[in-house]
């Protein structure tokens, strides 16, 4: 994937944005309309902060055009993203749809080298990633607003000067991902910001939308998926929703009970596979959350 930072105009998006931007195409305008920012009630970095959210969601396509993936959740499914299990089908669009690259290249690699980091080190990584695309160095102010803006998201600031009310808004705060906390410095005297992910069973994770991101990542038409790929490929359900090797398993004998008709998961001469049986829609099996 291409290598880029910026876009989102410093600004975090918040639990509201997307569906203000939503409504704002559906009623047939553009964000290059004149009248842009009194229609979405925002400024004019903002509007453009929202557009940028509104694709790296891949609520819309690069031509400004709904997805189908935006149409499904806003037109009617959870359009005011009040259950959690939509935060996690966002928090997986953005990380497979590879338009914003620190969510991308945070889960899938990352994450593969330092559970506990600071955004020091996370910057360093990005530089590291900017040198091997052989590009050249952005500015250190860009490096450190998307480390910002991208901690910011599943984070809320503790530096005193953030807005309560706004950071609470902050898209995908209640995952609870991405978790601060301090460690002393080596002088004794100062403490320092960390942040800790670690893997988890996930058991808050709704079963139909893990399997939505596997027929989504991998496609859903017949064929065997390997466990290792499901647990640390790239944009794999293990990697982006963190899971742990037992808890990936025990969800996907889950989803083997739970579906026998469409799933089967199964180990053979030690080598463990998911079966997709039969064709599936991958919408469909969202609806059995959903209806």
């Amino acid at each position: 994937m291409k290598v880029s930072f910026s876009g989102h105009e410093t600004f975090v998006c918040r639990q509201f944005w997307l569906k203000k931007g939503f409504e704002h195409l559906l009623a047939k305008k553009s964000f290059n309309d004149e009248d842009a920012v009194v229609h979405l009630g925002v400024g004019k970095n903002m509007t453009t902060s929202i557009k940028f959210w509104l694709r790296g969601f891949n609520i819309i396509s690069e031509v400004d055009l709904v997805s189908p993936f935006g149409n499904y959740l806003f037109e009617g499914k959870d359009p005011y993203l009040e259950d959690t299990a939509s935060l996690w089908l966002l928090h997986y669009s953005i990380i497979k749809n590879e338009r914003v690259f620190i969510f991308n290249v945070f889960f899938n690699q990352f994450l593969k080298e330092k559970k506990e980091f600071t955004k020091a080190q996370l910057i360093s990584f990005l530089k590291r990633k900017t040198e091997e695309s052989g590009m050249k160095h952005f500015s250190d102010k860009t490096y450190d607003s998307d480390a910002n803006v991208f901690l910011r998201t599943y984070n809320r600031a503790n530096d005193g000067k953030a807005d309560i009310e706004e950071e609470t808004a902050n898209l995908l705060v209640e995952l609870n991902l991405i978790r601060p906390f301090t460690r002393v410095a080596l002088d004794g005297t100062t403490s320092l910001q960390w942040f800790r992910v670690t893997r988890e069973s996930r058991d808050e994770l709704p079963l139909p939308t893990l399997a939505y991101s596997i027929l989504d990542r991998y496609g859903s038409e017949k064929q065997s998926i390997s466990f290792k790929d499901l647990l640390e490929g790239p944009n794999s359900p293990g990697n982006i929703f963190c899971m742990t090797e037992r808890g990936l398993e025990d969800k996907l004998v889950e989803l083997s009970n739970v579906w026998p008709s469409e799933f089967n998961y199964n180990e053979t001469a030690g080598n463990r596979v998911l079966q997709i049986k039969k064709d599936l829609n991958k919408w469909e099996i969202l609806d059995k959350y959903y209806a």
